[in-house]
């Protein structure tokens, strides 16, 4: 799954942790996860290039000690 923590001082942080474990699998940009909704607005990566993709490769998430199960 992907964790957004904000601390008190506004700072984000975005992980990916184990669906089954729920330890820390990697941490993520925003680029990582932005996907087009169902909309006609044409939607940009800080990079300036053109999102298009429905769905982020998140879906579901496992350590390597959970991965092989």
């Amino acid at each position: 799954m992907i964790r957004l923590t904000i601390s008190k001082e506004g700072t984000q942080k975005i992980t990916e942790v184990c669906d089954k474990c729920d330890c820390h699998v990697r941490n993520l940009t925003v680029s990582d996860i932005l996907v087009k909704g169902d909309t006609d607005m044409k939607i940009f990566d800080e990079n300036g290039k053109e999102v298009t993709r429905k769905e982020h490769p998140h879906q579901t998430c496992r350590c390597t000690d959970c991965d092989h199960d």
